[in-house]
């Protein structure tokens, strides 16, 4: 007796939660493609310095005041005819209040706070950080591609201090 009420039990269990377990709500297809070749990133643009400038920090009166953006230029060379455009995303240490922005690197004796870097393509509109504003570069296999971005100093808060202000972005090119 003792044998079937456990029986039944085990299952009226395994009914319940099989009819539980999984339901389908849709799905996710992932395309893509592994090309061939694709353009090279020319050597001078491989490890590059933009000189952001010296502010005093009292050009940053307010939470969102910005610097003179600096333009730089990623160069592509040698693409194959099949590629055609690109995009360009940029990663690095996200800043702690927004996350679009390259924080300063505070690992630097005495550096700056309240400041990030704001990154932005050619069209000057916020490229986020480890992301895409879509921006397309058309790209040329007869001559050389210079894909321009702008950098420039942006305040997180009222009370920026001054110190070094220094970061670093990796990009990665995607082509499509």
């Amino acid at each position: 007796m003792k044998k079937n009420i456990i029986a039944v039990a085990f299952a009226a269990v395994a009914a319940l939660s099989a009819s539980n377990a999984f339901a389908t709500a849709g799905t996710v297809n992932f395309t893509g493609e592994i090309l061939d070749a694709a353009c090279t990133v020319d050597v001078a643009s491989q490890n590059q310095t933009v000189a952001l400038g010296s502010y005093n920090k009292s050009e940053f009166a307010a939470t969102g005041a910005v610097t003179a953006a600096k333009k730089f230029t990623i160069v592509l060379k040698d693409c194959p005819a099949a590629v055609t455009a690109a995009h360009v995303r940029f990663d690095g240490t996200p800043e702690a209040t927004d996350s679009t922005l390259l924080a300063i690197d505070s690992t630097v004796a005495g550096a700056a706070t309240n400041v990030a870097i704001n990154l932005m393509s050619a069209d000057m509109v916020q490229l986020p950080l480890h992301g895409d504003n879509g921006y397309n570069y058309v790209l040329s296999s007869t001559a050389n591609n210079n894909l321009d971005f702008y950098a420039q100093y942006k305040s997180t808060a009222a009370a920026v201090t001054a110190g070094p202000a220094n970061s670093v972005a990796n990009f990665s090119v995607i082509y499509n």
